[in-house]
């Protein structure tokens, strides 16, 4: 069999939603590779810097094919952003495919203790360095966006061994998975997709967690972990607007003193999404910020 290779160069701030769509669509998950990567804790040069994204998937050449772009390019339409996403296609054989998608995906370290791993690669992990062996599917985070990273460097910082967490919007589970091997005594992992929560499913297993890490599919609020008192530490790595529509439900999951971690919020977003958060009577802890790219860290009231 013969694939086609589609890529689309995208804005930074465009990735995430853009990848959405591709994940419908790509075998062997969506890859992402950005340019000039600022560290966690720098400031982009220039706040209104446009920063770039390669965004890739791979297509199987058969009968489908072209239902399947037209579908795939009918979705990018209805994005409705601002320059018009133009698709490179590169017809590649069976043998090349085997190896090309999987060149996207190396072991990456986050943080102090993190690293992201495929299970094709071997790593040698020393004690104090947590591994989460991950494989990309349909479904978003893999580590290699910066909203994913951010967040995997606030769940490093503020999660304590012991923590009952909620993760909101979970994707591939990556955060899901991070939070139950840095100590958490229970996850339990949201999402509304379908596909997501089958890939969270498939990784959690892979990583021998299933006893601590529920995934199930749905969203807040729910009458099960809408309770206050519910949760020590919630995550919810997806966008502005979902996380100011949800911003009384997420608070409502927290334990008093619990942390709330928000991401993938685009900088210009950043203060209405604090003013949301401070309306719900949180505490802003620390901004992250990498590029384009902001995480909050929020803590709930003593009581």
């Amino acid at each position: 069999m013969r694939w086609l290779e589609l890529t689309a160069q995208v804005e930074s701030s465009e990735a995430e939603a853009v990848a959405e769509v591709f994940g419908r669509f790509g075998y062997g998950g969506v890859a992402i590779e950005e340019k000039a990567i600022w560290g966690c804790e720098d400031e982009a040069p220039f706040p209104n810097q446009k920063r770039r994204a390669t965004i890739r998937i791979f297509l199987p050449i058969d009968n489908s094919l072209a239902k399947k772009r037209r579908e795939l390019e009918e979705a990018l339409t209805c994005l409705a952003l601002k320059n018009p996403i133009k698709l490179f296609p590169c017809e590649i054989d069976e043998q090349e495919w085997g190896t090309a998608w999987r060149k996207h995906y190396k072991t990456l370290k986050v943080g102090q203790r993190l690293f992201i791993k495929p299970s094709w690669e071997d790593y040698k992990a020393t004690a104090d360095q947590v591994v989460v062996e991950l494989d990309p599917g349909m479904a978003f985070g893999t580590g290699q966006h910066a909203t994913t990273r951010l967040c995997l460097v606030a769940l490093e910082r503020y999660l304590r061994p012991g923590m009952a967490v909620l993760d909101l919007g979970t994707g591939s589970g990556i955060l899901a998975i991070a939070a139950a091997k840095l100590g958490a005594s229970s996850v339990l992992a949201l999402d509304i997709n379908t596909a997501a929560v089958e890939v969270a499913r498939s990784n959690v297993q892979a990583n021998g967690l299933c006893d601590l890490v529920t995934v199930e599919e749905g969203t807040l609020p729910r009458d099960e972990a809408t309770g206050r008192g519910s949760f020590d530490l919630v995550t919810a790595n997806i966008v502005a607007d979902v996380i100011e529509e949800l911003a009384d439900s997420l608070v409502s999951t927290l334990k008093a003193q619990g942390i709330l971690i928000v991401g993938g919020i685009a900088w210009g977003r950043l203060d209405g999404v604090i003013a949301r958060l401070e309306e719900e009577g949180l505490k802003i802890i620390e901004v992250l910020a990498e590029g384009e790219w902001r995480t909050v860290v929020a803590q709930a009231k003593e009581s």
